[in-house]
């Protein structure tokens, strides 16, 4: 290979060469959409800025040796919301199947206008539940969770180096904003690896009764189920540093024991208008 690579890793806060673990397959994860609204051109940037980077590393170590996984988030409340208000006549599992095909369907119809490349692997949360709750199980098993209030939390003071990604002091960090605040926690941090369902929400059964996973473990599980237990790229905006990517490393190195979930984070600015990161909540 004759051409270097530089890259600035958010985790260091530093511009190194890139060296991959095994340079016949360099992986790369990203965080995809959750499907529960059409796309709009903020959300085409990370899309665009890490279809780039696929480009390139095919480039530079052959297109057969660049694993690129790119998630869809097909479990969240924000689902579950849009096909109550969307599909009431229907059973709510019928529902949520149409929101997201009928959004998956029009995303990928826009990214290919885009002229982006496919991923590798398109994993569905849905489809990895069991590696979610196998994950679970180990953190507990390893202290590093714990049951309270019908949830099953992580325990942010477990891990002695938590927030390296974020840089933030343990004691000055918030809850997630998918995650509320709330009294049976340990501490504010902690986070939802699982929680239960009612009866008008999605639920699958486990060791915790009949529930759902928290939004971070997720991606946790499908990394590692393409990727492995340590990989060589993690992308994503810049709005995901913390909590989500914060909180995927906790869950993946005190699971698996590593030193690292991945030895380049690499994260993407937004488009702004008149000032303000682009989003759906602004209009």
């Amino acid at each position: 290979m004759s051409l270097r690579l530089k890259f600035h890793n958010t985790l260091t806060r530093e511009k190194a060469e890139f060296a991959p673990i095994d340079a016949d397959n360099v992986r790369m994860y990203v965080c995809g959409p959750t499907v529960y609204d059409f796309a709009h051109i903020g959300n085409a940037r990370p899309v665009i800025v890490f279809d780039v980077l696929y480009r390139l590393l095919r480039h530079v170590f052959g297109e057969d040796h660049v694993t690129y996984a790119r998630n869809i988030t097909d479990l969240d409340d924000k689902i579950n919301a849009r096909a109550l208000r969307d599909y009431p006549h229907l059973p709510l599992n019928d529902a949520i199947h149409a929101v997201t095909k009928k959004t998956a369907d029009q995303f990928h119809e826009d990214v290919a206008t885009l002229g982006c490349l496919p991923p590798t692997v398109e994993p569905r949360a849905t489809d990895y539940i069991a590696e979610m709750i196998d994950l679970i199980e180990k953190l507990i098993a390893r202290g590093h969770a714990y049951t309270a209030g019908g949830e099953v939390l992580f325990d942010t003071r477990s891990m002695a180096d938590y927030g390296q990604l974020s840089k933030r002091p343990l004691d000055e960090q918030q809850a997630g904003a998918r995650v509320a605040v709330e009294a049976h926690k340990k501490t504010p941090g902690d986070f939802v690896l699982w929680k239960l369902s009612s009866d008008n929400e999605p639920g699958w059964e486990s060791p915790w009764g009949r529930g759902r996973p928290g939004w971070h473990i997720e991606c946790s599980a499908m990394a590692g189920r393409y990727l492995g237990e340590v990989f060589d790229i993690h992308g994503g905006g810049l709005d995901l540093i913390f909590p989500h990517h914060e909180n995927e490393i906790a869950q993946s190195r005190c699971a698996n024991g590593t030193h690292v979930m991945a030895n380049v984070w690499m994260h993407n600015g937004f488009v702004q208008v008149e000032g303000r990161k682009m989003s759906k909540s602004e209009g």
